[in-house]
């Protein structure tokens, strides 16, 4: 196998990327069988096994790894748009956006986004996943188009626009035994607290502050994810601090308070970011664009207000 074709480069693509021959079938245009053959062919063209069978599926070998972004970039040179733009029709297109999205996103800001896909694209689907330590590589490998967050690893190769900025209130059931009004600092440090541990967002800005104020909450539960929340919060007479769209989400229920803090707690900014593989992508920039429409600048929400004669901790 002395020369390699475009069909070859779109096999390894798509294997890679389905981390199945099965799954890349009805990208790569060819059967099973026949890209089992060809698999076999590039395997002895580059003395390496490529691709290994595991319980997660055909994961690439170290050289595999190595070769993927040479892949993608012949795959785009040498396809039918040879490196230029694909023409983009929202209203009619059937892709699936793979968007990573912190949990805080998934509960407040999905709804919203796919309230405006369902007039504006209303073929088109989406696949969430959560930011993790991952995300920055899963971009890098073409397998999230955009990352909605505060996510303060993605820096290099990667850009990012600025869409609001946020801040965090605190929030308790209805019916909570002993907080009746304005939260007020010694109701805070009296009551035990949920507490989200989840290094690299924006929340770790909010534990970092707390303790250079010297406040120390008495946390009965720490959770790595703000999904079931709500239902957590009800059934216990724990408080929690997120951020204050999420509470006030959650305070629409009927089920959950929320308050402003007692005390002072940092902004952080809620950004979009993309990899530069698709800064030129035009479903990309669309998508970009959308979001920047509709979320850059949202006015802060409002909650249940301190009282004023809060005091400090010592």
């Amino acid at each position: 196998m002395a020369n390699l074709d475009l069909s070859d480069f779109v096999i390894l693509k798509e294997v890679y990327k389905t981390r199945s021959i099965t799954g890349s079938v009805s990208h790569v245009g060819l059967s099973q069988p026949a890209i089992s053959v060809r698999l076999s062919r590039l395997r002895e063209h580059f003395s390496d096994q490529l691709f290994v069978k595991t319980a997660e599926g055909m994961m690439p070998t170290p050289l595999m790894e190595n070769l993927i972004s040479a892949v993608n970039n012949a795959v785009e040179l040498l396809g039918p748009n040879r490196g230029g733009f694909v023409p983009f029709t929202a209203e009619n297109s059937v892709r699936t956006f793979r968007l990573g999205l912190s949990h805080v996103a998934q509960i407040v800001i999905l709804p919203m986004l796919l309230s405006l896909f369902e007039t504006r694209a209303p073929r088109l689907s989406v696949d969430s996943v959560d930011l993790n330590d991952l995300t920055a590589k899963a971009m890098a490998q073409g397998e999230i188009d955009i990352a909605l967050g505060f996510a303060a690893e993605l820096n290099n190769g990667f850009y990012q626009q600025r869409l609001f900025t946020e801040h965090y209130a605190c929030i308790a059931r209805k019916g909570h035994p002993h907080i009746n009004g304005p939260l007020t600092t010694g109701q805070f440090l009296k009551e035990e607290h949920l507490s989200l541990v989840a290094p690299g967002t924006g929340h770790s800005l909010l534990d970092k502050q707390l303790r250079s104020q010297g406040i120390a909450r008495n946390i009965k539960l720490r959770v790595s994810s703000f999904l079931g929340l709500e239902q957590t919060i009800v059934a216990t007479n724990l408080l929690a601090i997120v951020p204050a769209r999420l509470a006030h989400t959650l305070a629409q229920g009927g089920r959950i308070m929320a308050f402003e803090t007692p005390f002072p707690t940092p902004d952080y900014e809620v950004r979009q970011y993309w990899h530069e593989r698709y800064h030129h992508d035009p479903a990309n920039i669309w998508l970009r664009q959308v979001m920047f429409d509709a979320f850059v600048n949202l006015p802060p929400v409002e909650t249940t207000r301190t009282s004023p004669q809060t005091s400090r901790p010592a």
